[in-house]
């Protein structure tokens, strides 16, 4: 698909957006020349007005500190102090000449901050206050010294009762003397408790702080507010100015947090600087010669960000149908022909997510129809259980369920049988939710839905499972007006108990099908004929499987299996040797297929048969199957033996190493530990670290008899990393110690 560059629609566009996004830098770059002197003037001035700011905020902290340091000085007072305390010590400690001092050095604290009204200190627990003028009752001195409104004496009663830092209230109107007086109240805690027992207030002169406030405030701002708690405790407004706009210019205003007390200090500015455009000329020219460069550089960069589009486009291409790429040209875009490829991936996609799923649900199914049928593990059996997040083990209990919807009649309905099944799943959940059980639910052949319950922990006493039946049994008929089979087996342990408990279910099920059919037509002679042993057909077939493959293992698993079963359900001496028989039947049929001669195996049984002694009779059946396994091993044993080559290579090789071991040769080989211990014993006859410090023992006698190495240095040769252990090794393979062993070599 190769066409123009020019001739694209969205090599046009790509041009068009480049061009576009370099211009606007261009012409934002002229702006910013223009603006450049305006907002270095205004940064200019900002930094000023900040700096003013700072200054105005640390004259008016410098004087609160010096309030905090008159509060800190007189809880220090040990005159402070004592009158803290629950007695009276005016009379007893401080005589009248004494008073007359304290007063007049509190009245030069106070005046010597310059603005003040007046101080005092209260103690609330005896409801006093102590003031230059004297020692007053609470009641007294806010009823004739300093007057207060009821509600502004109510605040600070209440403020003098808390702990305070140190806090300034917002200013209040009092009549001190009969004067009326405009104060900023300030409290400050003269103990670190919750209820201090002294509170230094101190109230500032509106007046004496405005003078204060004029004399070291700011000439520059426009207006100077202070507030504390959002209310204004003092305001400083240039002659002639306000805030918002004067003469047209605008203000701004800066907001600083005091350093010693929650006030905040909004300080208002006039915005002063210059708006003008310099150098027009010289702008505009700018801006000419770097739009041509621009529309230059947009070409090329069209043409560098096209290419890798083009080269995806003609691999896309291959993929899409000539209709397709058609009607893609004539919409325009190159987009379209992306878009409808990665619809395709997509879809394809979602496709291949489908049939994996689908595939691991089948393989899932048919995992739990193999452990229906009887899962006799090994550990490649165990490794597909848990890939398939299967966490069944051998250690668990199990039970099979079996739901049949043979009563039903009418097989056609299929809206009805869709129904059955979705409220089979619904009740089934909720059923075994009410009984905490972990469950798998699946169909199978012989009946409709196979149920799996599993627990660590041993279930199914207290009539559990019949309760758990007659539930799913109950509110199935109850949802769908029908009346399903719902039978369990045994409660089993181990991964094989699901195939009993399967089988138990279903010969149950089977039974009640057959009774519901035939039983009324038939004499009740040919009830009886019902097989007592336990044989199922699955677990045959899977004797025969193991038996070809030589897996010993296996096939004596089954067999003990049946063996167990079949002696829990305490058959008669003819049952038993009917079930043994048929099960060396099955053994000689494999020994047919093996092309191996079975008279000899034929007379021997029908010999153990005719003492009629199940014990003997089971006896020699596992004789034979040993020698089946080990003749069939053997006969596929040519890629053991080359692989067991390698390995007894490697060891004869680097026996000397204290590396070598089972779990290296693994890791080097990339199989099991079981399986390269099973394949060197298998070409050796003896077992791998026998055959290790057989080696290591001849090599170390070796040196021994030649005397040219110490004992310490031998036991590092021959690959033990300490003397002890290669003594002990040396002691259990030749009986003596190797220093006994260097007298008798001489």
């Amino acid at each position: 698909m190769r066409h123009g560059s020019f001739g694209s629609v969205t090599f046009r566009k790509i041009f068009l957006s480049y061009t576009v996004i370099l211009i606007i830098p261009i012409i934002v770059f002229s702006s910013l020349n223009v603006q450049r002197n305006i907002m270095e003037e205004r940064q200019r001035l900002h930094d000023k007005h900040i700096s003013d700011a700072n200054r105005i905020a640390v004259v008016v902290d410098d004087k609160l500190q010096e309030l905090k340091k008159l509060g800190k000085r007189l809880s220090e007072e040990s005159w402070v102090r004592k009158m803290m305390q629950n007695t009276d010590v005016y009379e007893n400690e401080f005589d009248f000449l004494k008073m007359l001092e304290i007063r007049r050095n509190f009245e030069n604290s106070i005046n010597s901050l310059n603005i003040l009204s007046f101080g005092m200190i209260v103690f609330p627990e005896k409801g006093q206050v102590f003031t230059s003028w004297g020692a007053f009752t609470e009641d007294d001195f806010f009823s004739n010294v300093a007057v207060f409104d009821n509600e502004t004496r109510q605040q600070l009663e209440s403020a003098m009762l808390d702990q305070q830092y140190f806090k300034v209230l917002p200013p209040e109107t009092m009549r001190l003397w009969g004067n009326s007086k405009h104060v900023i109240p300030v409290f400050q805690s003269l103990e670190v408790v919750n209820q201090p027992r002294g509170v230094l207030v101190l109230f500032i002169d509106s007046a004496y702080f405005e003078d204060y406030m004029h004399r070291f405030g700011s000439i520059e701002s426009t207006d100077i507010l202070i507030t504390t708690q959002g209310q204004a405790i003092y305001r400083q407004t240039q002659a002639g100015l306000s805030g918002g706009e004067q003469g047209g210019q605008h203000s701004y205003e800066l907001v600083v947090p005091s350093l010693e007390s929650d006030l905040k200090y909004k300080i208002s500015y006039l915005d002063n600087s210059v708006i003008g455009i310099n150098n027009l000329f010289s702008s505009l020219l700018a801006i000419l010669i770097s739009a041509a460069v621009g529309a230059l550089t947009a070409f090329l960069l069209a043409k560098i960000s096209y290419r890798p589009l083009g080269a995806l486009l003609n691999k896309l291409s291959a993929a899409l149908r000539y209709d397709d790429v058609k009607s893609s040209l004539s919409s325009g875009s190159e987009y379209n022909y992306i878009e409808q490829s990665f619809d395709r991936l997509l879809l394809e996609n979602e496709k291949l997510q489908r049939s994996m799923q689908d595939y691991e649900k089948a393989a899932k199914s048919n995992l739990f129809q193999r452990l229906l049928k009887g899962y006799f593990t090994d550990e490649q059996q165990m490794n597909g259980l848990k890939k398939m997040g299967i966490g069944y083990t051998d250690e668990m209990y199990y039970c099979t369920v079996l739901i049949s919807f043979h009563a039903l009649r009418d097989v056609s309905d299929f809206c009805q049988i869709r129904k059955i099944e979705m409220m089979t799943l619904v009740i089934v959940e909720k059923v075994m939710e009410r009984y905490g059980l972990d469950y798998e639910l699946f169909e199978v052949t012989h009946a409709d839905k196979a149920l799996i319950l599993s627990s660590e922990d041993v279930f199914g006493q207290e009539g559990i499972m019949e309760q758990i039946v007659l539930s799913i049994t109950e509110e199935i008929e109850q949802a769908c007006d029908f009346h399903p089979y719902v039978l369990s087996g045994t409660v089993e342990k181990g991964l094989v108990g699901i195939s009993k408990s399967y089988y138990a279910a279903n010969e149950s099920l089977q039974y009640i099908l057959f009774s519901r059919d035939h039983l009324p037509d038939l004499q009740e002679e040919a009830v009886q004929t019902i097989v007592e042993y336990y044989y199922p057909t699955d677990w045959e077939v899977q004797l025969i499987n193991n038996l070809k493959i030589g897996n010993l293992d296996t096939s004596i698993q089954i067999l003990h299996e049946i063996s167990a079963e079949n002696g829990k359900r305490c058959l008669s001496e003819a049952s038993t040797i009917r079930l043994v028989s048929l099960l060396m039947e099955t053994i000689l049929r494999v020994l047919h297929e093996l092309n191996l001669d079975t008279g000899i195996y034929v007379k021997q049984f029908a010999a153990k048969a005719e003492g009629a002694d199940a014990g003997e009779m089971w006896s020699y059946m596992y004789e034979v199957v040993t020698l089946i396994c080990e003749r069939n091993r053997y006969s596929n044993s040519m890629m053991t033996i080359e692989t067991g080559s390698q390995l007894l290579q490697y060891v004869n090789e680097n026996y000397t190493s204290a590396d070598v071991s089972l779990k290296q040769l693994a890791e080097i080989y990339q199989m099991s530990v079981s399986k390269v211990s099973k394949i060197f014993k298998e070409v050796t006859g003896i077992n791998f670290y026998d055959y290790l410090c057989r080696l290591r023992m001849e090599r170390a006698k070796e040196l021994l008899r030649e005397r040219k190495c110490g004992i310490d240095d031998i036991a590092h040769r021959v690959g033990y990393e300490n003397v002890y252990s290669f003594k002990r090794a040396f002691i259990r393979y030749e009986g003596i110690k190797p220093d006994e062993y260097v007298d008798i070599a001489m």
